[in-house]
């Protein structure tokens, strides 16, 4: 990929991640969450089951406070509960309640209906190319980051 390629990429990629975080604040509003954000843990637990506050801080690259600080208000919407896992009484996780994991069902129930609307605008072969394109994009960002430049 080219300098310009890899320009116009990089804007496209912003763009898509603005209008889903746009998304994601419309939602927190309609269902009542304090924030984009919450709902994006409320997510995320809902997909990943019940994490520590430092799986989820890594995973939302943000410090252990900050997830802290999240979950504590989370918890206080009733939305979350911390619990300790029997097998190890020192780990405490955060694990959805049954209103947290409704909001988390609906708010991904909405973002899929909106990314179904893709289908009607864009004929399949295209979408499947997305698809493939993103996996290998994922795929490439994931890898570490050298820290020189080539």
């Amino acid at each position: 990929m080219n300098n310009s390629e890899a320009k116009k990429l990089n804007a496209m990629l912003a763009g898509l991640q603005r209008e889903l975080n746009r998304h994601d604040r419309l939602s927190a509003a309609a269902l009542g969450v304090g924030s984009a954000e919450d709902l994006q843990v409320l997510r995320m637990l809902l997909s990943e089951g019940p994490l520590r506050v430092g799986q989820l801080a890594a995973q939302r690259s943000s410090s252990v406070a900050t997830a802290s600080a999240r979950l504590d208000r989370l918890e206080r919407r009733g939305y979350v509960v911390r619990e300790r896992r029997p097998n190890d009484r020192r780990a405490v996780v955060a694990v959805l309640t049954d209103t947290g994991e409704k909001i988390a069902k609906l708010s991904r129930a909405q973002r899929t209906s909106s990314l179904r609307s893709l289908h009607d605008d864009v004929p399949v072969d295209q979408l499947e190319a997305i698809i493939d394109a993103l996996i290998t994009g994922l795929d490439s960002v994931r890898k570490p980051i050298n820290q020189s430049p080539d």
